[in-house]
């Protein structure tokens, strides 16, 4: 007896633009990535960037400033688009504003702004006199015979009181004893500030 077998069924797909002879794998597992990201190392890290500074006096860009806050042998410190450094001091600044950079070891970063003022030379002299012998009374929010000296536009508006009182001794001497009167040197750097205009350019 013959016994004929059929053969094998073939069955072809064929997608269109495919090269002929190409090989597709059809897989029928669709399975998403649960994996977590890993941690950010930066998350929840801001520091409180405090500073000191001097103005920039005259026509020379020697203003300065001292970072505070943070400090650390793993922090770095950069000024607008410059190059980070290890020191908290910088030098030689022109009058402008500033974004102060810190980064730690890990690139984390945080920022503040400061501004370098331009003074006068004239000006200059008279605003350490009022910082070395004004307060409490006038500064860091002292305000003895309702004036305050923190800003500057307090002290330019108010030169001709604060001749009066330093200077001429009208009603009376300030700042108060025992640093009453000021010296003569201090005096003649009020009046020769007065006397050039008694503006924050002088």
């Amino acid at each position: 007896m013959i016994n004929y077998s059929k053969p094998a069924m073939k069955l072809k797909i064929f997608f269109p633009g495919l090269l002929s002879g190409a090989i597709v794998f059809i897989s029928s597992c669709n399975k998403k990535d649960t994996q977590a990201p890993p941690p950010d190392p930066c998350a929840g890290v801001n520091y409180t960037i405090l500073s000191t500074k001097t103005e920039s006096v005259g026509v020379s860009n020697n203003g300065t400033l001292t970072i505070l806050e943070p400090r650390g042998d793993t922090i770095s410190y950069k000024l607008n688009t410059g190059s980070y450094q290890s020191s908290w001091y910088f030098t030689n600044l022109a009058p402008g504003n500033y974004i102060i950079t810190i980064k730690n070891q890990k690139g984390c970063t945080d920022t503040a702004q400061i501004t370098i003022l331009n003074y006068g030379p004239k000006y200059a002299l008279v605003k350490e006199i009022i910082k070395g012998y004004c307060g409490p009374c006038h500064r860091n929010g002292g305000m003895d015979g309702g004036k305050n000296f923190d800003s500057d536009i307090n002290i330019i508006n108010n030169w001709d009181r604060i001749k009066a009182r330093t200077v001429d001794g009208v009603p009376s001497f300030m700042p108060q004893a025992p640093n009453s009167p000021l010296t003569n040197v201090d005096k003649q750097k009020i009046t020769d500030w007065v006397n050039a205009g008694h503006r924050q350019s002088d």
